[in-house]
């Protein structure tokens, strides 16, 4: 007995480490109901800070970000990912870690499940951010309440609005 109940606790550790970290969030708020998390509780890489920008990654929010001195090689130096590296209808998290991009990410959606994926694919989750903003959360306090399918975060660092 103790010997599946250990196989089944390799199996889901296997599963779960191939989930993204927005992932991961999400499957925890459908599971548990839940009304806040905290970001950071869902990544196991170091971070510092985590950008949630409005929109794709490009242009202006490049170029803020490296007036901030953050290298943001990573994602200059990307090759597309499976959706491409533009997903205009989503908003996108950067995670920085002594001023470097160490991770980003777009928002899970219903592409993963054929069923419900019409033409245009929809957010399982989102940030709740308005249009050109940029807001940044520290690890140590990247906690975001839950509302309607979207996070708020609750005390960004910095917001910057980029015009």
């Amino acid at each position: 007995m103790k010997k599946i109940i250990l196989l089944q606790a390799m199996l889901l550790s296997l599963i779960s480490c191939n989930k993204t970290p927005l992932k991961k969030t999400a499957d925890y708020i459908k599971e548990n109901h839940s009304k806040t998390v905290i970001l950071s509780d869902f990544t196991n890489f170091k971070w510092d800070e985590t950008w949630l920008i409005s929109g794709s990654i490009g242009g202006d929010y490049i170029k803020l970000m490296k007036e901030q001195n953050i290298n943001v090689k990573k994602i200059e130096n990307s090759k597309n990912t499976e959706y491409g590296i533009s997903k205009d209808y989503f908003n996108t998290i950067v995670y920085v870690y002594n001023k470097e991009v160490v991770y980003y990410e777009f928002p899970p959606d219903t592409r993963e499940i054929f069923s419900l994926a019409p033409e245009q694919p929809s957010a399982l989750l989102d940030f709740k951010i308005s249009r050109g903003q940029i807001i940044v959360l520290s690890k140590d306090n990247s906690i975001c309440n839950v509302e309607d399918g979207e996070l708020v975060p609750i005390n960004p660092i910095k917001i910057y609005q980029i015009e």
